[in-house]
């Protein structure tokens, strides 16, 4: 069945309901000014990542999606959002073999972040090491352990999207999610949340708070994908997209992988406030931690979606426009 693609596309109002409004870190400006001159400091900035940086304003990003965090927090996740960027750049176009090289160095390097690297070695493998170098210090020790065990299950999943880049492989829906879950990086983002708490594993354990976090990776991947879809569509490069992955699996068009996304996020919404009301007491002093943290899980989802338009990551031209007419015209 061919199916014809529409000139435009209505997005879906998915967040027009939900209760965690935008906040910008009020930090914001110093530390924007501190992560950029940081990551200059280690690269040369050549024209195209001058764009790339340009388009994401990564530092805004981390602003808007730790609003509630401390000045080094938000510190360590301007410095990530750099490090996830350049990561994302280059193996987006990486051979499997060039993927699991640069996975196996950067994981060495935040492993051993004292350690001398290698001259010649890929410059994001510094960056990685610098970053890890500097935020550890101030994140407690579950946080520290969580976060290099997410961070590394990341890369080991991007080598997997490289495999299925190279075979051009469209996964089914349920296979898609168990991959993006990991490729996505919205664990280890997620996880920067309690870099200044001291939750227990228990709080982690508890099936309660995993449906929260399973829930809100989920709403961050849909959100990305159905975002950056246009972007990626245009370069050909929308195997690894929610919206590809139902019109090309489900066999509906455009129009009805918006619907698709637009109902399984609002039934991701509800069950996550649903579950909210559900968290078991953990204690006085680490249910006030809990609370920053699930506040923190729903600042993300919110914050997420208004860099998607305040800055010109996905919509070069009209992001406020297009946010709040929900009106879409496909790139060619």
């Amino acid at each position: 069945m061919t199916i014809d693609t529409p000139e435009s596309v209505v997005l879906p109002d998915t967040l027009s309901n939900w209760p965690w409004k935008r906040k910008v870190n009020p930090h914001y400006l110093q530390v924007k000014g501190e992560s950029s001159a940081w990551i200059r400091n280690i690269l040369k900035i050549t024209p195209g990542l001058q764009r790339l940086f340009d388009l994401g304003e990564f530092e805004l990003l981390a602003a808007h999606v730790y609003p509630l965090e401390s000045k080094e927090v938000l510190r360590s996740g301007c410095d990530l959002m750099y490090l996830f960027a350049l990561y994302d750049e280059y193996t987006d176009g990486a051979t499997p073999h060039e993927a699991q090289q640069l996975a196996t160095m950067v994981m060495d390097a935040m492993c051993n972040p004292d350690k001398v690297r290698p001259a010649g070695e890929c410059p994001i493998v510094e960056v990685a090491r610098q970053f890890w170098n500097l935020s550890s210090k101030s994140a407690s020790e579950g946080a520290c352990r969580r976060f290099l065990k997410s961070f590394d299950e990341y890369t080991i999943s991007v080598v997997q999207q490289a495999h299925d880049r190279a075979r051009k492989l469209i996964r089914n829906i349920d296979d898609y999610f168990t991959v993006r879950l990991d490729t996505s990086g919205a664990r280890p983002v997620l996880d920067l949340i309690e870099f200044e708490l001291n939750l227990p594993d228990q709080v982690f354990e508890d099936p309660v708070i995993q449906r929260l976090i399973n829930a809100s990776t989920k709403m961050i991947i849909l959100t990305n994908d159905l975002y950056s879809y246009n972007v990626e569509q245009a370069r050909g490069d929308g195997g690894h997209n929610i919206v590809t992955i139902l019109m090309h699996h489900m066999d509906v068009d455009l129009n009805g992988a918006m619907k698709w996304i637009e109902d399984y996020y609002a039934e991701l919404a509800q069950n996550f406030l649903g579950d909210l009301r559900c968290v078991p007491f953990f204690g006085i002093e680490v249910q006030r931690e809990v609370e920053h943290y699930l506040n923190g899980l729903g600042s993300w989802i919110r914050g997420n979606d208004s860099w998607s338009f305040e800055s010109r990551r996905y919509f070069i031209e009209d992001g406020l426009e297009i946010q709040q007419s929900r009106k879409l015209v496909l790139l060619p």
